[in-house]
Protein backbone atom coordinates (compact mmCIF):
# COMPACT_ATOMS: atom_id res chain seq x y z
CA UNK A 1 0.00 0.00 0.00
CA UNK A 2 1.38 3.53 -1.16
CA UNK A 3 2.04 6.19 2.00
CA UNK A 4 -0.49 8.14 0.21
CA UNK A 5 -2.86 5.70 0.59
CA UNK A 6 -2.34 4.75 4.56
CA UNK A 7 -2.99 8.32 4.60
CA UNK A 8 -6.20 7.99 3.12
CA UNK A 9 -9.45 6.64 5.00
CA UNK A 10 -11.32 5.37 1.87
CA UNK A 11 -8.66 3.80 0.20
CA UNK A 12 -7.58 1.81 3.90
CA UNK A 13 -11.22 0.90 4.58
CA UNK A 14 -11.30 -0.70 0.48
CA UNK A 15 -7.75 -2.64 1.64
CA UNK A 16 -9.65 -4.48 3.43
CA UNK A 17 -10.92 -6.61 0.41
CA UNK A 18 -7.12 -7.86 0.46
CA UNK A 19 -6.22 -10.35 3.27
CA UNK A 20 -2.77 -9.35 3.66
CA UNK A 21 -3.78 -6.00 3.73
CA UNK A 22 -6.64 -5.77 6.86
CA UNK A 23 -4.45 -5.27 9.78
CA UNK A 24 -2.27 -2.84 8.60
CA UNK A 25 -5.16 -1.07 6.82
CA UNK A 26 -6.56 -1.41 10.56
CA UNK A 27 -4.06 -0.34 12.25
CA UNK A 28 -3.64 3.02 10.03
CA UNK A 29 -7.75 3.62 10.31
CA UNK A 30 -7.06 3.73 14.05
CA UNK A 31 -4.33 6.13 13.94
CA UNK A 32 -6.15 8.81 11.81
CA UNK A 33 -8.94 8.90 14.45
CA UNK A 34 -12.39 10.72 14.12
CA UNK A 35 -11.12 11.20 10.74
CA UNK A 36 -11.63 7.81 9.80
CA UNK A 37 -15.62 7.01 10.90
CA UNK A 38 -17.25 8.81 7.87
CA UNK A 39 -15.12 6.31 5.58
CA UNK A 40 -15.45 3.41 8.41
CA UNK A 41 -18.96 3.88 8.33
CA UNK A 42 -19.91 4.20 4.90
CA UNK A 43 -18.02 0.81 4.89
CA UNK A 44 -20.44 -0.95 7.06
CA UNK A 45 -22.53 -0.47 3.68
CA UNK A 46 -19.68 -2.06 1.44
CA UNK A 47 -20.83 -5.15 -0.67
CA UNK A 48 -17.78 -7.18 0.70
CA UNK A 49 -18.22 -8.68 3.82
CA UNK A 50 -15.01 -8.92 4.97
CA UNK A 51 -14.86 -5.01 4.80
CA UNK A 52 -18.60 -4.08 6.72
CA UNK A 53 -16.58 -7.31 9.40
CA UNK A 54 -13.56 -4.91 9.39
CA UNK A 55 -15.39 -1.72 9.58
CA UNK A 56 -17.52 -3.13 12.72
CA UNK A 57 -14.27 -4.24 14.27
CA UNK A 58 -12.77 -0.69 13.85
CA UNK A 59 -16.02 1.18 15.35
CA UNK A 60 -15.59 -1.09 18.59
CA UNK A 61 -12.63 0.93 19.82
CA UNK A 62 -13.07 4.40 17.86
CA UNK A 63 -16.60 5.35 17.32
CA UNK A 64 -17.92 8.67 19.23
CA UNK A 65 -19.70 9.72 22.11
CA UNK A 66 -22.56 10.83 20.24
CA UNK A 67 -23.36 7.24 19.43
CA UNK A 68 -23.85 8.34 15.63
CA UNK A 69 -21.16 5.78 14.53
CA UNK A 70 -22.21 2.43 16.94
CA UNK A 71 -25.92 3.60 15.46
CA UNK A 72 -24.50 2.87 12.12
CA UNK A 73 -24.09 -1.08 13.63
CA UNK A 74 -27.43 -1.51 13.82
CA UNK A 75 -28.54 -2.88 10.45
CA UNK A 76 -25.41 -5.05 10.60
CA UNK A 77 -27.06 -7.15 13.42
CA UNK A 78 -28.62 -8.77 10.90
CA UNK A 79 -26.03 -9.01 7.98
CA UNK A 80 -26.16 -12.06 6.12
CA UNK A 81 -22.19 -13.19 6.94
CA UNK A 82 -22.08 -14.44 10.70
CA UNK A 83 -18.81 -12.45 11.57
CA UNK A 84 -19.93 -9.29 10.84
CA UNK A 85 -23.08 -9.92 13.11
CA UNK A 86 -20.47 -10.95 16.04
CA UNK A 87 -18.34 -7.88 15.49
CA UNK A 88 -21.43 -5.82 15.32
CA UNK A 89 -22.67 -7.32 18.36
CA UNK A 90 -19.52 -6.87 20.07
CA UNK A 91 -18.84 -3.02 18.95
CA UNK A 92 -22.14 -2.11 20.40
CA UNK A 93 -21.84 -3.78 23.81
CA UNK A 94 -18.78 -3.50 24.56
CA UNK A 95 -17.89 -1.16 26.71
CA UNK A 96 -14.46 -2.25 28.01
CA UNK A 97 -13.12 -1.34 24.41
CA UNK A 98 -14.42 2.15 24.32
CA UNK A 99 -12.94 5.16 25.24
CA UNK A 100 -16.23 6.96 26.13
CA UNK A 101 -19.05 6.41 27.53
CA UNK A 102 -21.13 4.03 25.26
CA UNK A 103 -24.52 5.69 24.66
CA UNK A 104 -26.56 2.69 22.75
CA UNK A 105 -28.58 0.59 25.02
CA UNK A 106 -27.50 -2.68 24.06
CA UNK A 107 -29.19 -5.13 26.24
CA UNK A 108 -32.45 -5.28 24.19
CA UNK A 109 -30.36 -6.22 20.65
CA UNK A 110 -28.08 -8.84 22.37
CA UNK A 111 -31.03 -10.21 23.68
CA UNK A 112 -32.86 -10.48 20.39
CA UNK A 113 -29.49 -12.43 18.60
CA UNK A 114 -29.68 -14.23 22.01
CA UNK A 115 -33.40 -15.87 20.73
CA UNK A 116 -32.95 -15.38 17.46
CA UNK A 117 -29.22 -15.58 15.56
CA UNK A 118 -28.85 -19.04 13.86
CA UNK A 119 -25.05 -18.63 14.40
CA UNK A 120 -24.16 -19.97 17.54
CA UNK A 121 -20.95 -17.88 17.71
CA UNK A 122 -23.07 -15.20 17.12
CA UNK A 123 -25.56 -16.15 20.46
CA UNK A 124 -22.56 -17.05 22.68
CA UNK A 125 -21.44 -13.44 21.91
CA UNK A 126 -23.99 -12.11 22.73
CA UNK A 127 -24.61 -14.47 26.12
CA UNK A 128 -21.29 -13.00 27.26
CA UNK A 129 -21.43 -9.46 26.46
CA UNK A 130 -24.62 -9.84 28.72
CA UNK A 131 -22.61 -11.74 31.79
CA UNK A 132 -19.80 -8.94 31.70
CA UNK A 133 -22.76 -6.19 31.83
CA UNK A 134 -24.90 -4.91 35.20
CA UNK A 135 -27.55 -6.90 35.78
CA UNK A 136 -30.76 -5.75 33.72
CA UNK A 137 -34.29 -7.34 34.09
CA UNK A 138 -34.93 -7.48 30.69
CA UNK A 139 -32.34 -10.07 30.00
CA UNK A 140 -33.43 -12.28 32.53
CA UNK A 141 -36.11 -14.50 31.04
CA UNK A 142 -33.87 -14.50 27.98
CA UNK A 143 -31.07 -15.79 29.55
CA UNK A 144 -33.29 -18.19 31.62
CA UNK A 145 -34.66 -19.53 28.13
CA UNK A 146 -31.15 -19.81 26.73
CA UNK A 147 -30.07 -21.72 29.32
CA UNK A 148 -32.97 -24.50 28.64
CA UNK A 149 -32.17 -24.73 25.74
CA UNK A 150 -28.67 -24.26 24.47
CA UNK A 151 -26.57 -27.14 24.65
CA UNK A 152 -22.94 -26.06 23.77
CA UNK A 153 -20.69 -25.61 27.12
CA UNK A 154 -19.04 -22.17 26.38
CA UNK A 155 -22.69 -20.45 26.20
CA UNK A 156 -23.74 -22.46 29.07
CA UNK A 157 -20.92 -21.09 31.19
CA UNK A 158 -21.92 -17.61 29.42
CA UNK A 159 -25.10 -17.73 30.69
CA UNK A 160 -24.19 -19.22 33.79
CA UNK A 161 -22.34 -16.44 34.70
CA UNK A 162 -25.14 -13.55 33.44
CA UNK A 163 -27.62 -15.79 35.39
CA UNK A 164 -24.98 -16.01 38.51
CA UNK A 165 -24.64 -12.06 38.68
CA UNK A 166 -28.66 -11.74 38.04
CA UNK A 167 -29.32 -13.79 41.38
CA UNK A 168 -26.37 -12.08 43.08
CA UNK A 169 -27.84 -8.61 42.21
CA UNK A 170 -31.08 -9.71 43.58
CA UNK A 171 -29.94 -11.21 46.85
CA UNK A 172 -28.08 -7.84 47.26
CA UNK A 173 -31.53 -5.68 46.68
CA UNK A 174 -33.66 -7.94 48.90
Amino acid sequence: MSTDAMNDPYALVAAFVEKAQRYPALVALQALGAAALPAIRAGLEHENWHVRHWCAICLDRHGDASGEALESLLPLLHDPASKVRLWAVHSLSCDHCKPYQNPIDAVPLLVERLENDPSLRVRKMAAAMLALMPPDPRALPALEQALAREHDRKIRLHLDRALGRHRQAEASAG
